[in-house]
Parts: C-alpha cells; sequence; structure tokens
C-alpha cells in the first residue's frame, strides 16, 4: 500500500491477518506446517479411519463404494515412491466432496440418511483432510 493516511507495508506480508480501519477486530488464524512425510502419514492415517468407518456416513452403496474407492487410491498413491501431486489432489477433492454433502445435508435437513452423528463424523474426518494437506 502507498497511501500516506493508511497502514504502510515495507515487506512482504503473505499469510498475515489484516484489519485496517476497524473499531473491534477479532481474528483467528489456523496454520499448520509439516513435513512432508508427516503430512502424508496425516493424510493415510485420515484415510484409513475413513475407510474403517465409512458405513456411519450411511451413503447410498454406489457412493460408499466409489468413496471406499477413491480413499484406497490415495493410501495407494501417498505410499508411492513419487506421489502424482494433481491425482492426488483430485482424489482428495472427490473424497472432501463427498464428506461436505454428508455435512451440509444433515445442517440442511436433505435426506442423507446419515444423521448427526454422521455428519459430526463427516465434519471431523473434513477438519482432518485440511489439516494433513500440506
Amino acid at each position: 500500500m502507498t497511501r500516506a493516511d493508511g497502514a504502510q507495508f515495507f515487506g512482504p506480508i503473505t499469510g498475515s491477518q489484516i484489519a485496517i480501519g476497524n473499531r473491534e477486530v477479532v481474528q483467528n488464524q489456523y496454520a499448520t506446517t509439516a513435513a512432508p512425510d508427516t503430512a502424508g502419514q496425516q493424510l493415510a492415517a485420515t484415510l484409513t479411519a475413513l475407510l474403517a468407518t465409512v458405513d456411519v456416513l450411511r451413503l447410498s452403496a454406489a457412493q460408499a463404494t466409489a468413496l471406499r474407492q477413491d480413499a484406497r487410491a490415495v493410501l495407494a498413491e501417498v505410499a508411492s515412491e513419487e506421489p502424482d501431486e494433481g491425482r492426488l489432489s483430485r482424489l482428495v477433492a472427490r473424497v472432501r466432496n463427498v464428506l461436505a454433502t454428508v455435512t451440509a445435508g444433515a445442517v440442511t435437513g436433505a435426506a442423507t440418511g446419515a444423521g448427526t452423528g454422521g455428519a459430526q463424523w463427516a465434519q471431523s474426518l473434513l477438519d482432518d483432510l485440511q489439516r494433513a494437506l500440506p
């Protein structure tokens, strides 16, 4: 910024939270940095937990099968010598979309059948996935 009457920055501000011209500001930022191998291990642990409890989400048979296939493909990609970041990203996005649908369906009352427990589990898995991604 170069305005004389406002904030001035003289260096990089990437990853910062800045509020200008506000009286009351509450800001929270959750950021973690994990070593690449740790991120892969966290992702693998989250998807292993998902595979063990897919039935809690009460998905249709086709959705549950697709979710299991995607989760197994992510585990295989993470375990490979040189994971394909693009493929990994696409697979994780598909898993996240299913979990987000379960969570949103419980909030809006849509007939996903997951119920409150399944929706809470889906939200917990979503949070874990977010933390596991580099």
